[in-house]
């Protein structure tokens, strides 16, 4: 009887078992189940966000094939903060049984679900702003407690914003703006009484309408700050208004809409790159729980973490003269920093408002100018010189009576004079010798804006490699936060204690102030190139980046010049060449040979002033203007028949040649003097050729070297990153220290580092070079460019051969 009894529940067992591969539950694992998803937006501003989409492809993608997840329209239901709608459409979605899943979207909808306490299905909510004051305290596991709940609350809040803001700003009453439904649905009071006691502020709240004017009425110049919360039935015009309007007020605004509420003329912001990706990736996994781990929306946890970033609008913190501390400017988002094209100086920009406005090279244009004043004036003594006087006398009459008529008792005179120069050594020599000084004073004006245009544009390629260094310090950074994260993770699930954790927190640390750095150095670069350019040292540059195939570069680029200097023998020819062209136009060059010049004009000058005269014209006319008293009547002359009339005028002109014939031996020390000083030019001379040799073929090495840093660097780089990126995958998987992973991640660093300044030398180099040579592409005119263009194609077929 047993043996029948137990192989008769056995087989009932195994048929029953059989029976279950044909069961509807069983078969409906090859068919998908229908999954629908209602939503209740507080507004249709809700439902167009791109938040929505980005859900509406998360959550299949979490469920997976086993379920049909569809948003239907008829679901997507929005109550425009209508009340009595929003509690109808709740209803609707709650009692109708195609919904399987209810998402309330806004405070409105989520304080309707919280007030309902028999929710039929499970229900996630995304706008409870205070939990508790909501009537929605958390558990001591970070769920709601209550069956079929579960809401969204991340790190970014009103505590969390408001005591952000006042560690920025250090203000000390604050007006807080809500919407007003916001405001008379859920009073904001309670939480804000509990965050405000912490910080010791005061507050006020208002409740904004479409009539800001009414709103602006109400904050006067008592508030230090505002912060602006979700504003959704404002348009972007008004808010820009608003926030406008207050800035003008010198008001600190900082606006719960992070990167857009800054965008509208806010202040400050917090932002969040994948804020709608962290948080549909939520609501997915919650609902994944729900169906395939059967967990009830009660047990979920409602904290979602992510990291933000505090976002600033330069043109309003200009606007109120707002100076944030080191580290928020440089780890913030600036928003309207970036300037427009037209505001991007390039280095033809840059080297032009140089040679305007630079104030070396403007003191040497003046000295040159007045230089060739002085040229002027010992030309001028090459000219007649014509003077014009008038004497009056007046002397006693006794002389006067005695003077026969030549002298009045009173007389007025005026005399016209002339000299001319026939023949003067000395005149000659200095209007010659003033001549070639002057083509000196030329030459060193234009060494003089040479060196102008080297500075400037190194200037301006150490700010470029600044900015660089900000970008490659701030990806160090990050790599650092992610492999923070990467050892936390490690510490979960046990590959590692909590010191890798000290250990990149510490590294943290350091990037962060690698950063700072980073930017001062840019602020640094920026005070050179504005005292280059006689700019307000203050005020920001921002400049344009170059390209190593820029015109401006024409011959020195890696296909030109660099392309000539790839191997010794080219390196030999092209030294030859450029030293060549050099010692012909280098400016300094030129002035020392206008020195000599001048010098040896000087000097047979010297030896000739010693025999041969000086010859000058002279001339004069005198004319008695006026005369009284005695001595004024004719003159009757003994047995004469008539007397004579005194002379009214006269007139004289004469040839004059004079030589010194014993000066104290000075012409004969002036001789020698001038010959010492010309031997001390051609030491000079020869000199400065060494030195511009010298200085041609050290660039043309460093060019040599430079052009095949770059690809030796950026290969460098590549391997670098590649083995960097093994190292972390490897980390994660705990195969590797953490010694190995910092190691990869520093030479890395060091190597994207080093690929960034083996294109600024090598920009630096092509400059250097053409300050060699003595003449920037830039600066020549299109002619010049093409001479110097078939000049290489020249040598370029001799090395061919």
């Amino acid at each position: 009887m047993f043996y029948l009894t137990k192989n008769l529940t056995l087989s009932i067992i195994f048929l029953l078992s059989i029976s279950s591969f044909y069961t509807p539950t069983a078969f409906s694992q090859d068919q998908p189940q229908d999954l629908t998803i209602g939503i209740l937006y507080d507004a249709q501003v809700y439902k167009e966000s791109k938040f929505i989409d980005i859900l509406e492809k998360e959550v299949p993608a979490v469920m997976g094939s086993s379920y049909n997840v569809t948003f239907p329209d008829k679901y997507q239901l929005s109550s425009e903060w209508d009340d009595d709608r929003a509690h109808e459409q709740f209803k609707l979605l709650q009692t109708d049984k195609e919904v399987d899943v209810v998402i309330c979207l806004g405070v409105l909808g989520s304080t309707i679900a919280i007030q309902n306490k028999n929710l039929t299905k499970p229900t996630i909510l995304w706008g409870v702003i205070d939990p508790k004051g909501q009537g929605v305290p958390l558990t001591e596991e970070g769920t709601t407690g209550i069956h079929n709940l579960n809401f969204i609350l991340t790190s970014s809040s009103l505590k969390t914003d408001i005591i952000t803001f006042h560690d920025a700003i250090k203000y000390e009453k604050i007006a807080v703006l809500f919407d007003d439904y916001i405001h008379h649905l859920y009073s904001p009071a309670k939480p804000l009484d509990r965050i405000v006691k912490d910080i010791g502020v005061e507050y006020t709240a208002f409740g904004v309408k479409q009539d800001i004017d009414s709103l602006l009425a109400q904050i006067d110049t008592t508030y230090d700050a505002v912060y602006a919360s979700f504003m959704f039935k404002l348009s972007d015009e008004k808010k820009k208004e608003l926030f406008e309007a207050l800035a003008e007020r010198g008001l600190y605004v900082f606006t719960a809409e992070g990167e857009e509420g800054v965008k509208n003329g806010a202040l400050a912001g917090l932002k969040t790159e994948d804020k709608f990706d962290i948080i549909s990736r939520r609501i997915a996994l919650n609902i994944e729980a729900i169906f395939y781990e059967n967990t009830n929306a009660k047990d979920l946890p409602v904290r979602v973490d992510y990291e933000e970033k505090i976002v600033l609008n330069a043109a309003v913190a200009g606007q109120l003269s707002y100076l944030p501390k080191w580290n928020v400017i440089f780890n913030a988002e600036w928003i309207d920093a970036v300037p427009e094209e037209s505001e991007l100086l390039s280095l033809e920009n840059v080297l032009d408002e140089a040679i305007a406005e630079n104030m070396n090279y403007k003191a040497s244009q003046f000295g040159t100018l007045s230089g060739d004043e002085l040229r002027k004036v010992a030309n001028s003594a090459l000219m007649p010189t014509i003077s014009a006087s008038m004497a009056g006398t007046w002397i006693d009459q006794p002389t006067a009576d005695r003077a026969f008529g030549t002298r009045a008792e009173r007389q007025l005179l005026g005399t016209l004079e002339l000299q001319q120069v026939i023949y003067s050594e000395k005149v000659f020599v200095n209007a010659r010798v003033q001549k070639y000084l002057q083509q000196s004073r030329e030459a060193g004006n234009e060494q003089v804006m040479l060196d102008v245009v080297y500075q400037v544009s190194i200037a301006y390629f150490n700010l470029l490699y600044a900015k660089t260094q900000i970008q490659i310090t701030e990806r160090y950074l990050e790599s650092t936060k992610r492999n923070l994260e990467i050892a936390q993770l490690r510490e979960n699930v046990g590959y590692s204690g909590n010191s890798d954790v000290y250990r990149w927190q510490s590294n943290l640390a350091q990037s962060e102030q690698q950063v700072i750095d980073a930017n001062l150095q840019e602020r640094q670069q920026m005070l050179v190139l504005n005292s280059l350019l006689n700019r307000d040292m203050s005020s920001p540059i921002f400049v344009k980046d170059v390209e190593l195939t820029d015109g401006i570069y024409a011959g020195l680029a890696s296909e030109g010049m660099a392309n000539l200097v790839k191997d010794p023998i080219s390196l030999l020819i092209i030294s030859d060449y450029v030293v060549d062209r050099a010692v012909l136009q280098r400016p300094v060059v030129q002035q020392y040979a206008a020195q000599m010049l001048a010098i040896q004009r000087q000097q047979s000058s010297d030896s000739r002033n010693r025999f041969i005269p000086e010859v000058a014209l002279q001339g004069s006319y005198n004319r008695f203007l006026a005369r009284g008293g005695s001595g004024t009547e004719s003159i009757t002359i003994p047995g004469g028949a008539t007397g004579l009339d005194p002379l009214d005028q006269n007139w004289n002109i004469s040839i004059v040649a004079s030589i010194p014939l014993f000066s104290g031996f000075q012409k004969n020390r002036n001789y020698q003097k001038t010959k010492y000083d010309k031997l001390q030019l051609e030491a000079q001379q020869q000199q400065i050729n060494l030195d511009v040799e010298k200085e041609v073929r050290s660039a043309l090495y460093e060019l040599a070297s430079t052009s095949t840093n770059i690809t030796n660097s950026r290969e460098a780089m590549e391997a670098a990153q590649k083995n960097f990126e093994i190292v972390r995958d490897n980390y994660s998987k705990g195969r590797v220290s953490i010694i190995e992973l910092i190691d990869a991640q520093n030479n890395a660093f060091e190597s994207e580092q080093n690929a960034a300044n083996a294109v600024y030398q090598f920009l630096q180099s092509s400059m250097k070079i053409q300050r060699a040579v003595g003449t920037f592409s830039l600066l020549q005119t299109d002619e010049e460019r093409e001479q110097t263009t078939e000049d290489i194609n020249e040598l370029l077929q001799k090395l061919d051969r």
